[in-house]
């Protein structure tokens, strides 16, 4: 049995299932002139069902084409007629939909005839071998029956009310989770529905109007247009389609984002960069643009907040994140310590010492309490990993800052700082016990 319960799911009613299954056991009765008979009615119904389906979901062509039909129906039309308008409809307007569409129905419309039809001049039947029923049963099931209703090429025409929503209820930074849910929602709903043409076209659309368009209209919507950016994207990668990053049309786009409107909108530049740190494969086309690349790097990495996205930039780079670290000042912010000290702390050739001493030197001079604050807690939380002479080194640089030593708590923060030099000094002392004289060590006790 070449179809089981699990291959009918494909068809949307019942109707459509019991159809199939009809056709089904035609073939298996051996009634093979009935079977590619009952096959090509069944297409015609098939295609009649995604017209209409097609028009409900707002495709204008399919809503004159089925009118027409319909009344050429209610005026009683020869059926035949009303086949060949429901056909080529679909090779006008869908022919690259579907897998050989063109080839295949021409194919099978031209059995059919000669199942159904007499010959002239020839008393001869033609009966289609088992290989010959089950070849076609099998091909318009694989590409056409089972292929959902054509969308419109180019979606952000029909989403336009989603984009909208998503942008009016969704506030979007680079550092914010996506929400799942909704590129999920997207998916199933748009996605799975459209061809690789369909997809190509459409993510050029989203990428133009997010990152390039200067309609202010697209502005307001950034936060939708990304949603939609982004489920395209990873669509394509998650269904092998990674070689559209390539298309010289996505590829001319990329090359139309210009610096000055990232400058100007944070809403773009911030787009940009949760496309890029999420996807690698765009990553590796915007550094086909050396400009737009260097600019867009400086702005996440120059952030200590965005320093571990530095492999995502550079993943073949000789050049450590630590050592990108230390030749940038921008990024030498005590107040992002522990933020900084996470993104260095797996690199080879970090040093726990030279970044301390480093975050110490770099506590400023005016206005840097808070910058002491976060310091001071973060090397007393990491006291334990130093050496004696380490610890003295770095106690001796913060004591030269001012924003550090006139703080309430710099005493009492400077006073376990002490306490632990004096135990690495003095490792034999008991904490909180008395000395006892040596002499009374060494009298003999009265009893």
């Amino acid at each position: 049995m070449f179809f089981d319960k699990r291959d009918l799911r494909v068809f949307d009613n019942a109707d459509s299932r019991a159809y199939f299954e009809e056709i089904l056991q035609s073939y298996y009765s051996k009634n093979y002139r009935a079977s590619v008979v009952l096959l090509y009615s069944f297409i015609i119904y098939d295609l009649y069902n995604k017209l209409q389906t097609m028009d409900s979901e707002g495709d204008s062509k399919a809503t004159k084409k089925l009118s027409e039909i319909n009344k050429m129906i209610q005026d009683d039309e020869k059926y035949s007629k009303v086949e060949n308008e429901i056909i080529q409809f679909f090779k006008d307007n869908c022919a690259l939909y579907f897998e050989r569409f063109t080839e295949d129905i021409d194919y099978l419309k031209n059995c059919r005839n000669k199942c159904a039809h007499l010959k002239v001049n020839d008393n001869s039947l033609f009966t289609p071998s088992d290989y010959h029923a089950r070849m076609l049963i099998c091909s318009m099931y694989d590409n056409i029956l089972s292929v959902k209703a054509p969308f419109i090429m180019d979606l952000f025409s029909f989403v336009e009310n989603d984009v909208e929503a998503y942008s009016q209820t969704i506030s979007f930074s680079p550092n914010n989770s996506i929400d799942e849910s909704i590129i999920t929602n997207i998916k199933n709903k748009y996605l799975e529905r459209m061809t690789y043409d369909s997809l190509k076209t459409s993510y050029k659309t989203f990428i133009k109007l997010l990152l390039v368009s200067e309609d202010e209209h697209c502005e307001e919507n950034a936060t939708g247009l990304y949603m939609f950016a982004y489920a395209i994207t990873e669509y394509l990668i998650q269904n092998g389609h990674s070689n559209i990053f390539n298309d010289d049309g996505v590829l001319n786009i990329f090359s139309r984002i210009q610096i000055d409107k990232l400058k100007a909108s944070d809403l773009k530049r911030n787009a940009l960069v949760g496309l890029i740190t999420t996807f690698p494969a765009v990553m590796d086309r915007l550094k086909d643009f050396a400009d737009l690349f260097s600019y867009i790097s400086e702005c996440v990495l120059l952030k200590p907040q965005s320093l571990c996205y530095y492999h995502a930039f550079y993943p073949r780079d000789k050049q450590t994140i630590y050592e990108f670290f230390k030749e940038h000042d921008e990024l030498h912010t005590p107040q992002s310590i522990r933020t900084l000290y996470n993104s260095l702390k797996e690199d080879n050739s970090f040093s726990l010492v030279e970044f301390t001493e480093l975050m110490a030197g770099s506590i400023p001079s005016f206005n840097g309490f808070c910058d002491a604050d976060c310091f001071m807690a973060f090397f007393i939380e990491n006291i334990e990993l130093f050496e004696l002479e380490q610890i003295k080194n770095i106690r001796n640089i913060y004591q030269s800052k001012p924003q550090c030593t006139n703080r309430g708590n710099y005493s009492s923060e400077d006073l376990k700082v002490k306490e632990y030099i004096d135990k690495l000094e003095n490792p034999d002392r008991v904490e909180g016990a008395e000395t006892v004289p040596e002499a009374d060590l060494n009298e003999d006790f009265p009893f």
